[in-house]
């Protein structure tokens, strides 16, 4: 790249979510003009996930306590609801207010210095064009159509349009999740409640979370199969007394869980979050990774522009990759994500073998079930 190569924007990141706004924030904070675009129109909107905060996560990036709701128990059931009561010292949960949450998290990376855009899909990039040209069904005057940056970053999800228009890899396996918001219900107590049940949560389980000002009922299961959310919740019907309580709202989405994918990143391009697989193949969590590999895709990527925090001149006072000669940030991400193979292990497991009715046949104590479930809820190692 010519040094004195001018763009509007050093970086582009698509997608308003977790894993964008992370990068988005960290590389205004290094010094790079950011601008992230959002094909929903307003933060908040079609949440996809529950929204729930692992104790390392929230310690990346803290949210304001009126919208978090600490958790420290975690109650297992396995298929006839039997269950076993899992805590870890320090160890917690954040269930969130997820929707007021995202709108803080937006404001927070506005402030940073990032310009944050909704109602703008991201539609493709001209072919040929250096700096990258964006093609947007935004209105050419609020400058949706003809943006250039000097790098992009693809954080929309499991379905990223972003992997699409760069030929990159994409994700195949995929878990389906929904969830219904209750009003709140003092029967959920102060435990995050998961189901074993391959009948109603085939491929991941079932979920009653104590949420803020909501109690969330949700499951998830392989893309192949019906999601029968009313089915598991007259299962449980009898632990929480959901008959007839007012249902506020209703979320899904897809979870990728084939890990991160081989082909993430190209010229000028890298995937992050749900987009690159970056989430656990084990436990479908990803806020976590979202922030982590967000934050350091930001500084990969302002220390290939030259742009790092000793270095804070405008875009055409930078120098680009071939000037820096360091690696590409995707290159960086792939060294520093950890290869995932006993998750990947252990959910192949979880899909092949008998565990459930090995459980259920008194094949499996509930010892070392105590010690499976709890190596899943606490042991973040990567």
């Amino acid at each position: 790249m010519n040094p004195h190569e001018s763009s509007d924007y050093d970086l582009v990141v698509v997608g308003a979510g977790f894993a964008g706004l992370a990068c988005a924030r960290r590389a205004s904070a290094l010094g790079l003009s950011v601008l992230v675009l959002d094909r929903k129109s307003e933060p908040g909107e079609h949440i996809h996930t529950t929204g729930i905060l692992v104790k390392e996560a929230w310690e990346e990036w803290a949210a304001p306590t009126r919208l978090v709701r600490e958790i420290r128990r975690v109650r297992v059931y396995d298929p006839k609801h039997r269950f076993v009561d899992l805590e870890r010292e320090n160890y917690f949960f954040m269930a969130t207010d997820t929707g007021p949450l995202m709108r803080h998290l937006v404001e927070e990376t506005r402030r940073a210095g990032a310009e944050v855009r909704f109602g703008e899909p991201f539609e493709g990039v001209a072919p040929g064009r250096i700096p990258l040209t964006l093609e947007s069904a935004g209105d050419s005057s609020r400058g949706g159509s003809g943006v250039t940056c000097r790098f992009l970053v693809g954080a929309d999800g499991a379905r990223s349009r972003v992997a699409e228009s760069f030929g990159l890899d994409r994700n195949r396996r995929l878990l389906k999740g929904v969830e219904w918001e209750f009003e709140p219900l003092s029967s959920a107590g102060d435990s995050l409640h998961c189901f074993v049940d391959p009948e109603c949560a085939p491929g991941y389980i079932g979920w009653v979370v104590p949420g803020v000002g909501v109690t969330q009922v949700g499951l998830a299961v392989h893309r192949d199969r019906r999601a029968d959310i009313r089915k598991f919740i007259d299962r449980i019907d009898p632990l929480f007394g959901l008959s007839g309580r007012r249902v506020v709202d209703r979320r899904g989405g897809l979870i990728p869980i084939g890990g991160p994918l081989r082909n993430f990143y190209g010229d000028r391009v890298l995937l992050v979050g749900d987009a690159a697989g970056m989430v656990s193949p084990l436990t479908a969590g990803g806020i976590h990774n979202a922030y982590r590999y967000g934050k350091l895709a930001a500084d990969a990527i302002a220390e290939y522009l030259g742009g790092g925090p000793s270095d804070r001149g405008g875009p055409s006072d930078r120098g680009g990759p071939s000037d820096r000669g360091g690696l590409h940030p995707g290159e960086v991400l792939r060294r520093a994500y950890p290869n995932p193979i006993l998750k990947r292990a252990a959910r192949w497991s979880y899909d092949h073998l008998p565990v459930v009715r090995a459980l259920e046949a008194g094949l499996l104590t509930w010892g070392l079930f105590r010690g499976l479930a709890e190596t899943v809820f606490f042991d973040r190692s990567r």
